[in-house]
């Protein structure tokens, strides 16, 4: 499961390079929306059935491992290409917008997800609306994690009115995403509190 998490988180990174409009609605995301939910799903998850101290340790795995990958990604940039090779100005293009979208994405990731986790573990001492609790948990912080991330990466290039329109564009259809997987949510923490040492062990 902290593999899946670890992968998520990176995807979601690289895809937010890309703003997609929604036609009719007038809707302005990034791409990395598609993915993003996941994250803090599977933060839930673990919150929920190894606690709190697992999720946290597994937040911080999944920024080793994007560090990681930013690192190589950026240094592929300054690479010396042979002179048939015609890449070079596509992937520039990408990865050095990436720098300026991962910090951000690390300050609101880790603010999110450590919110998420706190309040998992909080609203899951009581033993009713369990299911409404946890959407209401992640659906918060994804809103913190959105609103965070949104301006750091896109303040000063987008205008205002734009940025706005993201961050609810984004926590919009983060909610949809979380409320389709809800039902799935409640069978992966069935599935895994059966087998859960197997689980982590692996």
């Amino acid at each position: 499961m902290s593999i899946f998490f670890c992968v998520a988180f990176i995807i979601a990174n690289l895809t937010t390079v890309k703003i997609m409009e929604i036609p009719f609605v007038h809707m302005e995301a990034p791409a990395g929306v598609l993915i993003y939910p996941l994250v803090y799903v599977l933060t839930n998850v673990l919150a929920e059935v190894y606690g709190e101290k697992i999720a946290q340790r597994t937040i911080m795995l999944g920024l080793i491992a994007d560090i990681l990958f930013v690192s190589f990604t950026v240094m592929q940039i300054y690479l010396p290409s042979p002179s048939y090779y015609i890449g070079d100005p596509h992937i520039a293009y990408v990865f050095t917008q990436t720098p300026r979208i991962l910090i951000f994405a690390y300050i609101s990731y880790l603010t999110g997800n450590l919110v998420n986790a706190r309040l998992t573990t909080i609203v899951n001492k009581g033993t009713t609306y369990l299911r409404a609790k946890n959407w209401l948990v992640v659906a918060f912080s994804e809103l913190i994690d959105d609103t965070i991330m949104v301006t750091g990466c896109y303040l000063g290039l987008v205008p205002l009115v734009d940025m706005v329109i993201i961050i609810l564009s984004t926590f919009i259809i983060s909610v949809i995403w979380i409320t389709v997987a809800q039902p799935f949510i409640a069978k992966l923490v069935v599935w895994a509190q059966k087998d859960a040492p197997d689980i982590y062990s692996a």
